[in-house]
């Protein structure tokens, strides 16, 4: 595929996409930044890592913003605690370039992203079952 396809299908995919899924997308980016990073940091290119570490901080900021704190009560709150604590591991992490830090907040994301794709999947399925309760 070439790369303006490329470009274009993942165009497509965040244009049609839930709010549900774009979290979940915003988490595979972040961990796939944060792989990415390592690899560079393993290789020494300083400069590499920085920008791939950055990139990640700056989805978990994005998660940061977009929780809904009103609405969300005890759950967002604790969000927020989590998304502080992971972009100030981040940082540290890229000052450093210090894998086991990086590894900490990868292994968060993994898990947050998990119980999202698990939350997105039954969101889905229980639209489905809707319309067949409501032909009853």
């Amino acid at each position: 595929m070439t790369q303006d396809k490329t470009k274009q299908y993942l165009k497509t995919q965040v244009q049609t996409a839930s709010k549900e899924q774009l979290v979940v997308m915003l988490y595979d980016g972040a961990i796939r930044f944060g792989e990415q990073a390592k690899s560079r940091i393993d290789a020494k290119d300083i400069e590499g890592a920085h920008n791939l570490l950055v990139k990640t901080q700056k989805i978990v900021m994005e998660l940061l913003c977009a929780l809904n704190t009103e609405e969300g009560g005890e759950i967002a709150g604790n969000l927020v605690a989590l998304y502080k604590y992971m972009y100030g591991r981040l940082i540290e992490a890229n000052i450093y370039k210090d894998k086991a830090r990086l590894d900490e907040v990868l292994g968060m994301l993994r898990s947050l992203r998990t119980a999202w794709a698990q939350a997105v999947d039954n969101m889905r399925k229980a639209s489905e079952v809707a319309p067949l309760r409501a032909g009853e």
